[in-house]
C-alpha cells in the first residue's frame, strides 16, 4: 500500500473521513474516523440561528470565528491523518459538491435569500475541508451522491450492486460506526483514487 484517497462525509461541525486504497480486485479501508470541526463553544449553525437577532457586527464576529475554528480544526484533521497513514501517499479528497458555489460576504446578504441561508452552515464545514486539503497540496475530487456508486464501480469494473454489496459488508469488518454515509464516500474516495492513478 503505497498510495490512498480519503472520501469525506460533511456535516454540521463534524465529518466521517474514510481512507481507501485498492489492491488488484480488491477495496481496502485503511482508516475510518468522525472529526470535530468546531470549538465547542461556538454555535455549529450560526447563519441559521444565532446572528438572526444579533447586531451586524456581532452577527460578522461570530461567523468569522466559527469560520476560523473550523478551518484550523479541518487541518489538524487532514494533517493528522495523513501523518498517521505515513509513509504511504495521500492522492486527495473526495467529497460531495459544495451546497453552494460560493458564500455571501456578508451575514446580512445571506439572511436575504432563504435558498441561500439553508445551505450557508454546511458551507463553513464543506469549505474548511476543501480549503484545508489544497492548503496540504491534496486534489479535490467532488462528487454527487446520486451517482458515485456507478461511477466508482464502472471505473472498478464492477457492477454498482455488487460494489455496493462489498461496501456495506465493511461495517461488519470495521464495527459500527458504518452508515450510508460512509459507503458514499467510499465510492467517492475509490473513484478519485482510480482517476488521479490515471492522471
Amino acid at each position: 500500500m503505497s498510495e490512498y484517497s480519503i472520501g469525506i462525509e460533511d456535516h454540521y461541525a463534524w465529518a466521517n473521513l474514510v481512507s481507501v486504497t485498492t489492491s488488484g480486485p480488491n477495496e481496502i479501508i485503511l482508516d475510518k474516523r468522525r472529526v470535530e470541526l468546531l470549538d465547542r463553544r461556538l454555535s455549529a449553525s450560526p447563519y441559521h440561528h444565532q446572528t438572526l437577532h444579533m447586531p451586524c457586527s456581532g452577527a460578522e464576529k461570530l461567523v468569522r470565528d466559527v469560520k476560523t475554528s473550523a478551518n484550523k480544526r479541518a487541518q489538524s484533521a487532514l494533517s493528522s491523518l495523513i501523518g498517521e497513514l505515513a509513509p504511504a501517499k495521500c492522492r486527495g479528497i473526495a467529497i460531495r459538491v459544495p451546497p453552494l458555489p460560493d458564500l455571501s460576504a456578508t451575514v446580512a446578504e445571506v439572511h436575504a435569500n432563504a435558498w441561500i441561508m439553508n445551505r450557508a452552515d454546511g458551507m463553513i464545514y464543506h469549505h474548511a475541508l476543501t480549503q484545508a486539503a489544497t492548503q496540504l497540496d491534496l486534489r479535490v475530487f467532488y462528487f454527487e451522491k446520486d451517482n458515485v456508486l456507478e461511477l466508482a464501480a464502472h471505473a472498478r469494473g464492477k457492477t454498482a450492486r455488487d460494489l455496493e454489496r462489498r461496501l456495506k459488508a465493511f461495517g461488519t469488518t470495521l464495527g459500527p460506526p458504518w452508515r450510508k454515509g460512509h459507503v458514499v464516500a467510499c465510492a467517492g474516495a475509490i473513484f478519485a483514487h482510480i482517476y488521479a492513478t490515471q492522471q
